[in-house]
């Protein structure tokens, strides 16, 4: 698979981060390059694990089923990045009790991931304006799953290029730098379409690899 194939995946699964930036634009509150730089290195993390996965899964079954299977995979989940705007809207947002700590929110991975998914501006949770170290790793996690997911089905379909976690994590930081500086020049009609595109756009990557 080429370079372009890779950038049109990265760009479908790190459209979450832009709008996660958008959020974080409207904020007010930053997120200093210390704590992008760890989304980033969170999600390439995660879609390495997914191409592993995914290329171990291929040896094991057929070559046409894998293809089929990578496909159903990719649509299914741009079907689920449409509707979670509807799916995701009465999640109640974390409030974490007391003093934040690694533990506690460890404890709390799970509420909190499906939390920031569904209200990225939840991940700044000691409400202190920045998006933390530790922070970051959460919000890594919460935009690095469609990654994880779409490379996983991605890496099914045939190999890719081994700079694909490195693109992936790369293109995570660009979306969320440009969603947190586009607040003053994007158009409140834009920001409303953009959490529609990236699962457009992996179901018509389905769509083709099934053709």
């Amino acid at each position: 698979m080429n370079i372009f194939y890779v950038l049109l995946l990265g760009f479908a699964v790190s459209m979450d981060g832009f709008v996660a930036g958008v959020a974080y634009g409207l904020k007010k509150i930053r997120m200093p390059i210390g704590s992008l730089s760890i989304v980033g290195i969170v999600a390439a993390i995660l879609t390495a694990i997914a191409m592993v996965c995914a290329y171990g899964l291929g040896k094991l079954i057929d070559t046409h089923l894998a293809i089929a299977l990578g496909a159903s995979l990719l649509i299914l989940l741009g079907l689920w990045s449409v509707f979670q705007q509807y799916l995701t809207k009465d999640v109640t947002s974390y409030e974490a009790d007391g003093e934040v700590t690694a533990r506690k929110l460890t404890f709390s991975l799970g509420r909190l991931v499906i939390s920031i998914m569904a209200k990225p501006e939840t991940a700044d949770v000691d409400k202190l304006g920045v998006i933390s170290s530790l922070e970051a790793v959460f919000l890594g996690l919460a935009v690095g799953l469609d990654a994880m997911v779409g490379t996983f089905a991605a890496a099914l379909m045939g190999r890719l290029p081994l700079y694909t976690p490195l693109a992936i994590g790369i293109i995570h930081m660009v979306c969320i730098a440009a969603g947190c500086s586009s607040t003053n020049f994007v158009s409140d009609d834009l920001k409303k379409r953009v959490p529609y595109l990236p699962g457009t756009l992996l179901i018509l990557l389905g769509i083709i690899r099934l053709g």
